[in-house]
C-alpha cells in the first residue's frame, strides 16, 4: 500500500500538494476525510506575466482562498474562490473572472453515513489528460491559467448539488442529485454561472469495493435531462514497486451534433476510454504515458470532412469547454521530476497529441519552491497545420513567468 500511495502522490503535479483533497483523487469516492480537527484558512496570491507569440502580451492577478472548517462535532462548512484579473498591455484594458468553486455545508450521521448541500466540485476518474467519468465536470471551467489538467480540474466550478454517502469498511456509495438552476452560461465574470454549472437535472451513482489493498474498482451511472444513461469504470493497478497501470471507461447512447451536420447518423453507442500507465523512479522522477478515445468525436475522414465544411466552426465552438476529445483518438505524454538537480525544484513536461490530425500541445514548467513563496515558468507551445486540433489554437506559442505567495 505505501508504494502505491507513493507512486500516486509522486504522478500529481506540485500544485496539487497544497490541497489535502487532490491526493485522493485517483480512486476515491471524493469522500472527505471525516477529523475533528478543523483546516486552516488557506490563501495563494500570484501574478503572472505572459509574453504571446504573434499577440499582444498580458499580466494576470489572481486571488485564491479556501477554508474548511468544522462548525460542530457534526457540521463543516467548505468555501473555495478563485479571481482572476487579467490585464492586456494596461490596467484599462482589464478582464475579471470570479471562479466559486465550493461553497458547502456537511452532516455527519455516525461514522457511516454523510450528507452534503451546496456547490460541490468533484472530481472523478483516473486517468491524467482525459476523465470520461468525469461527467459533472464538463463546461464548468470558467478561466484558464494552466494547460495541466489538475490545474484543469481544480480551478473550476463546482455544482450545486445535493450529495448523500454511505461508507463501510471495505466499500462506499455516493448518491448525487444536482439540479437545473438556468438555461446557458452566463457572460458575467462576477457571475455564480449556475448555467454553467447546473444548465439541466443530472443524477449521479458511484459505488466503490476494495478487494485488496491494489484493486479498489470503481462504477458509475449517470443520468442527465434529456440524455441517455450513461456508465463508467475506474480502476488503477499497482503493476511493479515503480509501476502503476490505470483504466479509465464511459460508455452509452450519445448524439453528435457533428454528424447530424454531416448528414450522417446522429445516435449511437459511444465509448470513450483514457488507459495508460505511471512509472516512478528512486530520483522522484515519473513518466506517464496514457492513450485517449472518444466514440462520439470524428475519426480522420470525418474530421476531414467537417474542416472543409461550414459547420467547423461551430464544432470548435460548441467544443470549446468540454472535458470531450476534439478528435477521436490522443496521446498524452507526461513527466514530473520533483527535487530536480537541486532540492525545492520540480520539473514538468508534457506533449498532447492528437492522433487523427498528429497537431500537438507542448507544455513545460520549472517551479521552485520557498515556504511560503513559489517562482514558475511555463511554456506553452501550439503545433500542426491551420485547421487541425491544436494548429488552431492562438496563441501558438507563450511563455508565462508566475510568482505564488501562500498564506
Amino acid at each position: 500500500m505505501r508504494a502505491w500511495l507513493m507512486l500516486v502522490l509522486a504522478a500529481l503535479p506540485a500544485a496539487a500538494w497544497a490541497d489535502d483533497d487532490a491526493a485522493a483523487l485517483q480512486l476515491a469516492d471524493q469522500t472527505p476525510a471525516m477529523s475533528d480537527k478543523p483546516r486552516d484558512l488557506k490563501l495563494l496570491f500570484e501574478s503572472a506575466a505572459i509574453v504571446n507569440q504573434a499577440m499582444p502580451d498580458a499580466q494576470r492577478l489572481s486571488f485564491d482562498l479556501r477554508w474548511d472548517g468544522r462548525l460542530s462535532p457534526d457540521w463543516r462548512a467548505v468555501f473555495s474562490d478563485r479571481l482572476d484579473q487579467s490585464f492586456v498591455n494596461s490596467p484599462q484594458r482589464a478582464h475579471g473572472v470570479n471562479t466559486l468553486r465550493e461553497a458547502y455545508l456537511s452532516r455527519e450521521f455516525g461514522d457511516q453515513n454523510l450528507l452534503d448541500i451546496g456547490r460541490v466540485n468533484t472530481r472523478y476518474g483516473v486517468g491524467v489528460g482525459y476523465n470520461p467519468t468525469d461527467f459533472l465536470g464538463e463546461g464548468t471551467v470558467r478561466s484558464v491559467v494552466s494547460a495541466d489538467q489538475e490545474s484543469l480540474r481544480e480551478n473550476r466550478l463546482g455544482n450545486a448539488m445535493l450529495r448523500w454517502q454511505k461508507l463501510w469498511d471495505r466499500a462506499s456509495l455516493t448518491g448525487i442529485w444536482s439540479p437545473k438552476l438556468a438555461d446557458a452560461p452566463s457572460g458575467n465574470g462576477l457571475s455564480a454561472d449556475w448555467g454553467a454549472s447546473n444548465p439541466r437535472e443530472r443524477m449521479l451513482l458511484a459505488f466503490s469495493y476494495q478487494f485488496s489493498e491494489s484493486w479498489n474498482p470503481q462504477w458509475l451511472a449517470f443520468r442527465q435531462q434529456g440524455g441517455s444513461p450513461q456508465l463508467g469504470f475506474n480502476l488503477s493497478h499497482v503493476l511493479t514497486d515503480s509501476t502503476v497501470a490505470y483504466v479509465e471507461w464511459a460508455g452509452g447512447q450519445a448524439d453528435s451534433d457533428w454528424r447530424r451536420w454531416l448528414g450522417e447518423e446522429a445516435g449511437g453507442w459511444r465509448n470513450r476510454l483514457a488507459l495508460g500507465s505511471t512509472w516512478t523512479g528512486a530520483s522522484k522522477l515519473s513518466l506517464t504515458l496514457e492513450g485517449q478515445y472518444d466514440g462520439a468525436a470524428p475519426e480522420a475522414a470525418d474530421w476531414d470532412r467537417l474542416r472543409q465544411s461550414p459547420f467547423y466552426g461551430s464544432y470548435r465552438q460548441s467544443m470549446a469547454n468540454s472535458t470531450s476529445l476534439l478528435t477521436r483518438r490522443a496521446a498524452l505524454l507526461r513527466a514530473s521530476w520533483q527535487d530536480a538537480l537541486v532540492d525545492s525544484l520540480d520539473l514538468t513536461a508534457m506533449r498532447q497529441t492528437s492522433l487523427v490530425d498528429h497537431s500537438g500541445m507542448n507544455w513545460a514548467e520549472a517551479r521552485y519552491h520557498w515556504p511560503h513563496v513559489d517562482l514558475a515558468l511555463q511554456w506553452q507551445r501550439f503545433d500542426g497545420g491551420a485547421l487541425t486540433h491544436y494548429g488552431a489554437a492562438m496563441p501558438q506559442q507563450s511563455w508565462q513567468l508566475v510568482f505564488d505567495y501562500f498564506y
